[in-house]
């Protein structure tokens, strides 16, 4: 008796070739398992995918951060009505607050915010930049504050909590 496979994706069958009779056969069990394997890696890489690390995303800066050099300089990221919120004190004046809340985005380690009382698109802050990941950050002043005249001024804030 002589065999010929014979493969027609996605069926496999084995053709066995007798004087008589030719009787076709099939081979479920490598299909099946081709299959399986398929399935697995499609899924293992969705779950890579999907996966978010912490630091880069809007979570890796929740908390409170003070200004290095003025600690009654704080800035607050939390979640607010579905959104990332950046809260801070626009006044400079810790007797006589005036906070701002925008909102924020972090993605890919770049930093965008909002500007306070517009419904404008979220603009980028260029000048952000990690000291420390997820403890330590610089920041140019006029970026944050709008108000200031001044592209020198740097601020550097670290984690609270």
């Amino acid at each position: 008796m002589q065999k010929l496979v014979v493969s027609y994706f996605p069926l496999n069958r084995t053709i066995a070739c007798n004087a008589r009779r030719i009787r076709v056969v099939n081979n479920k069990k490598p299909l099946m398992l081709r299959l399986c394997l398929v399935v697995s890696i499609v899924f293992a890489l969705l779950a890579s995918a999907c996966a978010k690390k912490d630091d880069d995303n809007e979570t890796a800066l929740y908390g409170a951060w003070i200004n290095s050099k003025a600690p009654g300089d704080t800035l607050q990221f939390m979640p607010k009505n579905n959104k990332n919120i950046l809260r801070y004190n626009q006044s400079f004046n810790p007797a006589l607050p005036q906070y701002a809340e925008i909102e924020y985005r972090y993605k890919n380690g770049k930093l965008s915010a909002g500007v306070f009382g517009l419904a404008a698109p979220l603009r980028d802050i260029n000048s952000f930049t990690w000291i420390e990941q997820n403890k330590k950050f610089d920041i140019l002043g006029y970026q944050l504050y709008l108000f200031m005249s001044s592209s020198a001024t740097h601020f550097t804030y670290i984690k609270v909590n």
